[in-house]
């Protein structure tokens, strides 16, 4: 499932120290002072789940002057964040009396939420920059506490969630591949094999000769498609093809190629003389 992140460190509004040197029974103490929380969830940023932050969170714990779009907008340009890269954005609808009313929402990945914080050069700033940090020591961890995991409500809720979407997504790319593979897969068979009269021109003959030459031996029925004990054999496939009529009506169509083997058996029975 790969590695999971927490999502249940939580800051005071009166900034309280989360100092990483503070032992554990004071950091229990600081959580259950909690009046603002900011969630880490996953969010898919070039085509993989990675743990992000929203934005508004992180404005409203940093206490922003500015009001949020001009404050976040500001900073996408003035440090050169990419949209997909560092961040995620999305938009909700809110129904209105008078109608849908949409809002953006930024999902900040915690590289760029560290450097927003750090900006700040505040407490608050401080704090929340070593609360991400702390997020992606354990995100890149190579080990997960499964004991922890488990006792931990929360932090299970967001494992199986990540577990959840990655699962989703790996779905949903299998679906999305499912025609290109079977493309590519009709594309390959047809490699390496060429038409009975591109053969002919090979071996210095006409593609009606051909053609009458491989139905006499039993290699091709008179509709000049191959036996299937020969496709079995891997001397020949068949192709569909399709055209347009004058009425513009589609037709389908097969096609008789012959293989790399067909080609080889073919060219050793003309050099033992069996002309067509």
């Amino acid at each position: 499932m790969g590695q999971t992140f927490d999502t249940n460190v939580r800051f005071t509004a009166a900034g309280a120290s989360s100092s990483p040197d503070v032992n554990s029974h004071q950091k229990n103490r600081t959580e259950s002072q909690i009046d603002m929380l900011m969630d880490i969830k996953p969010s898919e940023l070039k085509g993989a789940y990675v743990p992000t932050v929203n934005a508004r969170d992180l404005y409203a714990f940093l206490g922003i002057r500015k009001d949020f779009s001009t404050w976040i907008k500001g900073r996408i340009v003035q440090y050169g964040f990419v949209d997909n890269q560092d961040y995620l954005l999305t938009q909700i609808g809110e129904q209105l009396f008078s109608g849908t009313k949409y809002r953006k929402e930024y999902h900040l990945t915690l590289e760029m939420a560290k450097e927003l914080s750090m900006v700040e050069r505040n407490e608050k700033g401080k704090q929340a920059r070593q609360y991400f940090i702390e997020c992606e020591r354990r995100t890149h961890s190579p080990a997960i506490d499964l004991q922890s995991l488990l006792s931990d409500p929360k932090q299970l809720r967001t494992a199986l969630l990540m577990y959840t979407e990655e699962v989703g997504a790996l779905r949903s790319q299998v679906e999305e591949l499912k025609p290109k593979a079977d493309f590519y897969d009709h594309v390959g068979k047809a490699i390496n094999a060429q038409t009975v009269q591109e053969v002919a021109k090979a071996i210095g003959t006409g593609p009606n000769r051909l053609f009458s030459w491989l139905r006499e031996r039993r290699l091709l029925m008179p509709n000049n498609l191959p036996y299937q004990e020969q496709i079995e054999a891997g001397r020949f496939r068949v192709i569909e093809r399709q055209y347009e009529d004058p009425r513009g009506e589609n037709h389908i169509y097969a096609r008789t190629l012959i293989t790399g083997k067909g080609l080889t058996w073919i060219q050793k029975q003309f050099a033992q003389g069996a002309t067509a």
